[in-house]
């Protein structure tokens, strides 16, 4: 038969993390500014509303109990999921201000510099810090509040929120083909200069579709660059042949070739940690980028 235990008051929760926390009851008043008979009472009304012992007490020392040490465990795990919700709605509420840092693509800089003008003027009280690179920072171990990437995130501990995905193609300038020739075929691009970024498996492959059917195409690049849009400049400048995402790049001056291919989609995603609190300056200005790039992306 089991004990119909009343549920016990959550401020005698609080004090009895407090008292296992501070290993005294004498530490835990004094934090609370309360009489240690305060302590004791409350202590003392807590196991008997759980109607058991929780804590040994000796003129020295106290000791948790079996019962007791487990349900700490979860009492404090409890009570600090609590104090992260109620940081959550204050956060909510507050006026945006302090630090916001954001990393992004080197390529991209632009426009989220762009982007993020009007932000500062509706947020006098934020301060920015942009951080343009190409390497895949790691947004909770270097202390960066938002990335905007061109990839989804692989990570559970990340927000990803799409903005757009785009289909990748093959694209090069008239003026490259005009001197090499337009390939009609997938074998014609072995005879090809090939732009290669990291996002094609290291520079080393291309996964193609005709349709449904699958292509791996392995190639030695003739220029591997770090970045969609160094990527887009090269093919432009006539260095060779790009895959690339058009939503992302833009294919102003470019000729799509072998039309009938494609690649998986690339796109646009900011991203933020999912475990951590949002300030009010971090919130709104992740709604911001997500509205703009969003607005931008329909047109």
């Amino acid at each position: 038969m089991v004990a119909n235990i009343e549920a016990p008051d959550l401020n005698d929760v609080a004090l009895f993390v407090d008292v296992v926390r501070a290993a005294s009851f004498t530490a835990a008043a004094k934090q609370r500014g309360v009489p240690v008979s305060t302590v004791s009472r409350r202590i003392a009304r807590l196991e008997a509303r759980l109607d058991t012992r929780l804590l040994e007490r000796t003129t020295r020392r106290l000791h948790l109990t079996d019962v007791g040490r487990t349900y700490f465990e979860h009492a404090a795990r409890a009570l600090d999921e609590l104090g992260e919700g109620s940081q959550h709605v204050r956060a909510f509420h507050a006026a945006p201000h302090g630090r916001v840092r954001i990393t992004a693509p080197v390529g991209l800089g632009p426009l989220v510099t762009s982007l993020l003008a009007s932000y500062l003027r509706d947020a006098p009280d934020v301060t920015i810090e942009l951080d343009l690179a190409e390497r895949r920072v790691d947004l909770i171990a270097e202390g960066f509040d938002i990335a905007v990437r061109t990839g989804p995130s692989d990570s559970a501990d990340l927000v990803a929120r799409k903005i757009f995905e785009s289909a990748r193609y093959l694209f090069a300038s008239s003026a490259y083909l005009a001197r090499r020739g337009r390939p009609t075929r997938l074998d014609d691009l072995a005879a090809h200069d090939l732009i290669a970024t990291q996002s094609s498996a290291s520079g080393t492959s291309w996964e193609l579709f005709n349709g449904k059917r699958r292509h791996r195409l392995a190639f030695k690049p003739r220029l591997v660059v770090n970045e969609l849009q160094a990527a887009r400049a090269a093919a432009l400048a006539g260095i060779g042949i790009a895959l690339l995402p058009t939503a992302v790049t833009g294919i102003d001056g470019l000729v799509r070739v072998l039309p009938r291919i494609s690649a998986a989609a690339g796109g646009l995603w900011v991203l933020y940690p999912s475990r951590r609190a949002l300030t009010a300056a971090v919130r709104t200005c992740v709604d911001h980028l997500v509205r703009e790039l969003t607005a931008l992306s329909a047109h």
